[in-house]
């Protein structure tokens, strides 16, 4: 991963004092939003190189952190939420918003220095705070591509925290525009916050649920308390953070704490989040329950459950994973190539395609009686659809994880569906991307979760649409009830395909209305509904 490289000393600079500094900044070329961030990058390594006021670097850093926030924010729309892997103008694009944090956070140390040797002793609190806020902000922009950033970011934030605690500042309020409300904010707060996204297992969210995340904890981050926990505290606690390792949040087990354990307190953030799933379980909507706007793009009761039980709870630790002797997977991506390949190389036809009979098939139909299956697969149009082969690194509990080979052509996503079949011959399986992480050698693992039951080719399509006649048939799956496992049947289709209510299926000549009853996964581009 490329790095910034080192300033210069004596690198001419654009100001000398913040005032000069904010003139500057007000002729940045906005109307070219990259221009414009490389040029706060460059003024930013410039300062941070020379010989500057204490006062005045703290000043002009304030003034450029406003400024760069809203250039990021231009930008964001290039990485966030887009399929991976990244194209290149995409990529760098991201790349400079990383380094344009790291020199914000390498100016803010540099105030630290002063702070501590007096001359900025009584801003020591804010500038703790903003260091904080952009050691969790390199975190959090490594999650919005999914890659893995280096452990030692948490050193760095633990000794953050660590500092100001023991210079009595945890609690100290400081002015926050950017991430808080009119009350301000905090050093604790900013490192709750860093500590619970990151405990939200971001490498299983899409980027609405990721923005979903980080608008409940600027509302409620302040519920959440830290203190010290004495060793060998006969108690269990959902959260803890060990402030000298390079590591965040984790389960602390009854006798195992350490003086380096810090002890979330979240009694009360599970109270709230009980009392909105009580709201749901009783119809009330997100307005009602003043949950923030970002929740009405995502399932906000499923994903409020999910956060109980990672921050409230105490998630288990994962059992080990098994690695397999088969080292390859063949993988398909999109409902009509996983159509294709579950029927067995069938191309899909719409039940209800009119076409005119060609020729072959009039003399099939005068000769035999039908049209015989050698002529329709030679008058079929046959997809070109071949099975990417990804490497297999581990299996656990229907749960692989498989290796993005160099060649593949698609890009990845999370929530996106697919069908896998171990080595080159086996069956195939419908399943979606639960999880994805770009590693730091830049290798791309996905976890495919894969739908119980042997999938079934069929066609679909909407009921309530046909009495208006423009009801398409769409390939999808249907997987059969598994009464053992208490699995109900289920059907995977298209986005948005199966509203509640009904649906119309067609398996060969047999057409079935089937009720559907319950979405048990909804993705990026299909649902997975229970039917009847």
């Amino acid at each position: 991963m490329p790095s910034s490289p080192p300033p210069v000393a004596g690198e001419p600079l654009a100001f000398r004092d913040a005032r000069g500094c904010k003139e500057w900044l007000e002729t940045l070329p906005l109307t070219n939003i990259p221009q414009a961030q490389a040029l706060v990058l460059d003024g930013l390594r410039a300062l941070n190189a020379a010989e500057f006021d204490p006062f005045e670097r703290l000043k002009s850093l304030e003034l450029a952190r406003e400024k760069a926030a809203f250039l990021q924010g231009e930008q964001r729309s290039r990485y966030f939420g887009k399929t991976l892997p990244l194209s290149p103008n995409d990529a760098t694009a991201w790349n400079t918003g990383r380094l344009l944090l790291s020199e914000i956070e390498a100016g803010y140390r540099l105030c630290e220095e002063s702070a501590q040797a007096s001359s900025l002793a009584a801003h020591r609190a804010l500038i703790l705070h903003r260091l904080v806020r952009y050691v969790g902000a390199q975190m959090g922009f490594h999650a919005s591509v999914y890659r893995r950033f280096e452990p030692e970011l948490w050193l760095r934030l633990h000794s953050l925290y660590a500092n100001a605690e023991k210079a009595g500042l945890l609690q100290d309020s400081v002015k926050d525009s950017l991430d808080s409300d009119e009350r301000g904010s905090s050093v604790l707060e900013a490192y709750v916050q860093v500590v619970l996204v990151q405990a939200a297992y971001l490498s299983e969210l899409t980027a609405p649920q990721m923005d979903f995340v980080e608008a409940l904890l600027r509302l409620w981050a302040r519920k959440v308390t830290v203190r010290r926990v004495a060793a060998g505290e006969p108690s269990t606690f959902p959260l803890a953070v060990d402030l000298e390792r390079p590591i965040g949040a984790r389960p602390l087990l009854a006798g195992e704490a350490r003086e380096s354990h810090r002890v979330l307190e979240v009694a009360s953030l599970s109270a709230s989040i009980r009392k909105r799933l009580h709201g749901f379980s009783k119809g009330e909507s997100v307005a009602d329950l003043k949950l923030p706007a970002q929740a009405t793009a995502v399932d906000a009761q499923q994903q409020l459950q999910r956060l109980h039980k990672l921050w409230c709870e105490g998630a288990p630790p994962r059992p080990a994973a098994r690695v397999p002797e088969e080292k390859n997977a063949g993988v398909v991506w999109t409902l009509p190539d996983i159509h294709f390949f579950v029927s067995g190389g069938k191309p899909f036809d719409a039940p209800d395609r009119a076409a005119e009979l060609s020729s072959e098939e009039k003399q099939d139909i005068e000769v035999f009686g039908r049209v015989r299956e050698r002529t329709h697969s030679k008058m079929a149009n046959v997809p070109n659809v071949t099975a990417e082969t990804w490497g297999v690194i581990d299996e656990m509990l229907g749960a692989w994880r498989l290796l993005r080979p160099s060649t593949a052509s698609r890009g990845v996503a999370i929530g996106r569906v697919l069908a896998m079949r171990i080595g080159d011959a086996g069956a195939f399986h419908v399943g979606f991307v639960s999880a994805l992480v770009q590693e730091v050698d830049g290798g791309m693992v996905i976890t495919v979760r894969l739908f119980p039951g042997k999938p079934e080719a069929v066609a679909a399509r909407a009921s309530e649409a046909r009495s208006r006649g423009n009801a398409k048939w769409t390939p999808a799956v249907m997987l059969p009830a598994m009464e053992k496992l208490r699995v109900p049947a289920t059907l995977v289709v298209a986005s948005g395909l199966a509203a509640r209510g009904q649906v119309e299926v067609r398996d060969g000549a047999q057409t079935r209305t089937l009720s559907v009853g319950e979405v048990l996964e909804r993705g990026t581009d299909f649902e997975r509904v229970t039917v009847a």
